[in-house]
């Protein structure tokens, strides 16, 4: 279920809602299951809800850090000044 052009998020939730309930009281008529059917529709309202922000963070900036980069920086500042401290560590 989209939102429409220029539906407030809380509109559209309650139309997902609305949508939802009516849904599950057509399956609890037709005599399936409740818990089954409440399990189900509340699996359905949280992908529907959350796809909004998991699109914004897919969307969102990609981030620039570079690990090998900041690995390689701490091994030539500190990891490569030390030597190991112990000498069963030394494979002489």
């Amino acid at each position: 279920m989209r939102r429409l052009d220029g539906e407030s998020y809380e509109n559209w939730v309650e139309r997902v809602r609305l949508f939802e309930q009516g849904y599950a009281l057509q399956r609890i008529a037709n005599g399936d299951d409740h818990e089954t059917i409440v399990e189900e529709m509340s699996i359905r309202m949280m992908d529907k809800l959350m796809n909004p922000v998991y699109k914004a963070i897919r969307d969102s900036k990609v981030s620039t850090f570079d690990a090998e980069k900041s690995r390689q920086a701490y091994y030539d500042k500190y990891l490569s000044k030390n030597r190991p401290k112990s000498d069963h560590v030394l494979d002489d």
